[in-house]
């Protein structure tokens, strides 16, 4: 894949608060690794919800000002991190959760205003962990690695340009989304199980501090295909990966054990953050999606971060509690897509007698994915749209058409519709003869 300028620009921009989570609040590399997250992520997520919930019906032109003020906002106070000490730390945290919400959101806005919203996701995330990487390796001061990542946030005021979204309208209604959450929220508590657990143990026999972070890329650019067109598969390689990283924790808790079990841990964090994104860039209402979305993303972590300081960080005891809730991850997500089955089948019988009919003799020279596509495009969906319905890739929606058009010999989409509602003998002439769909069939 080629990317433009442009596109490298957009996506070192999203790349930017990424680094910035990952250097300055999460880990806290830039803060000597105090146990400020949790100080910071629990506001976070009360506002996240917040931006969810009101900021959905904000005019476009007020919810942007806020945006802005939350920007400067968050340099400002991650300019003051480490001249702040002590009892200042908690307070500065909390103000930082509260102000950088919105931020997070414009970094949303950036992805889903792109050509290729999931590409650009996934990109970002590998970028903006290599980026906290580089400034952790780098030879500067503490300060002026702060000063850097605080002060390019403000590349994010940049103006979205011509593909930035429309705001919805009317409310918009989040199904997918909604059945992934539990399995998102309890992944996620595992996930603040390995921040506050795993990493110290890591860090104590790491042989190249900071590597872990490139298998994150490696799982989020590694399932890109699969979370765009199969989701339960790219969740499934997630839990797979996670619950690999416990048992190489649990059997061999030093050496290449604890190296295999992080890398595995990033992997699969990486596969899961990029399955949210996509699920939240695709919504119409990104303000809601991402609130509720991103919301729970970093409410489970801010749990599992919780609950590991609980446990005192006892590696056992983290394993078994973990692996516990990767099984209770998947059931959260296979219990309500059980119902949504149920009742798709139950509804299936209604929906097909909707569908466009096809006349016999189409259905003749037409395969079934070709009549299937068909249908889709005759209802008035754009062809990613029908894309989406039949989990196939937009290219190859274009390629069914094409051919479609060459056995039936018309090659405009209103005409299609003109011949399946009144074929008379030429489609039948058709239908004996495929090959002839060369010529056009005259059709006012």
């Amino acid at each position: 894949m080629t990317l433009a300028p442009r596109h490298l620009v957009r996506i070192c921009i999203a790349a930017l608060f990424i680094a910035w989570l990952t250097a300055l609040p999460m880990s806290g590399m830039l803060l000597t690794h105090e146990q400020l997250m949790p100080w910071f992520l629990a506001p976070h997520v009360c506002v996240l919800f917040g931006l969810g919930r009101l900021a959905a019906g904000m005019p476009a032109q007020q919810l942007q000002q806020l945006i802005r003020i939350g920007l400067i906002g968050t340099v400002g106070l991650s300019l003051l991190a480490l001249e702040l000490k002590g009892g200042w730390s908690i307070p500065l945290m909390v103000l930082l959760g509260i102000v950088s919400a919105p931020v997070s959101l414009r970094m949303g806005q950036y992805l889903k205003a792109s050509e290729r919203p999931i590409v650009f996701a996934a990109l970002a995330l590998a970028a903006g962990n290599l980026l906290a990487l580089a400034l952790g390796l780098a030879p500067l001061s503490p300060q002026l690695k702060l000063t850097f990542v605080s002060v390019l946030l403000l590349f994010l005021l940049t103006p979205l340009g011509p593909g930035q979204p429309h705001r919805a309208t009317t409310p918009t209604h989040l199904p997918q989304l909604l059945i992934y959450l539990p399995f998102i929220f309890v992944f996620q508590i595992v996930s603040g199980l390995m921040y506050g657990g795993l990493i110290p143990a890591y860090e104590a026999h790491a042989v190249v501090p900071g590597l872990e972070v490139i298998f994150y890329g490696v799982g989020a650019i590694g399932c890109l295909w699969l979370v765009k067109y199969t989701q339960p598969t790219a969740m499934l390689i997630g839990v797979v990966s996670a619950l690999a990283a416990f048992a190489l924790w649990s059997l061999l808790p030093s050496g290449v054990g604890i190296h295999g079990a992080m890398f595995f841990m990033m992997a699969a964090a990486g596969i899961i953050d990029l399955l949210l994104l996509f699920l939240v860039l695709k919504q119409t209402d990104l303000v809601r999606a991402y609130g509720y979305g991103v919301g729970v993303l970093c409410g489970g972590i801010l749990v599992g971060h919780l609950l590991s300081m609980a446990l005192g960080g006892a590696a056992d005891t983290i394993a078994f509690v973990g692996l516990i809730l990767l099984n209770m991850a998947v059931l959260s997500l296979y219990l309500p897509r059980k119902g949504a089955e149920t009742t798709a089948a139950d509804d299936a019988p209604s929906t097909q007698d909707s569908a466009v009919r096809l006349p016999d003799a189409l259905t003749q020279i037409l395969s079934d994915q070709e009549q299937q596509v068909l249908r889709q495009v005759l209802t008035e969906k754009t062809y990613r749209e029908v894309a989406d319905a039949l989990s196939i890739s937009e290219s190859s929606v274009k390629t069914y058409m094409h051919r479609i058009f060459q056995k039936t010999g018309v090659y405009r989409r209103h005409q299609l519709l003109e011949l399946i509602r009144d074929p008379g003998s030429t489609l039948h002439d058709v239908a004996q003869n495929p090959a002839g769909g060369e010529r056009k069939i005259g059709v006012a």
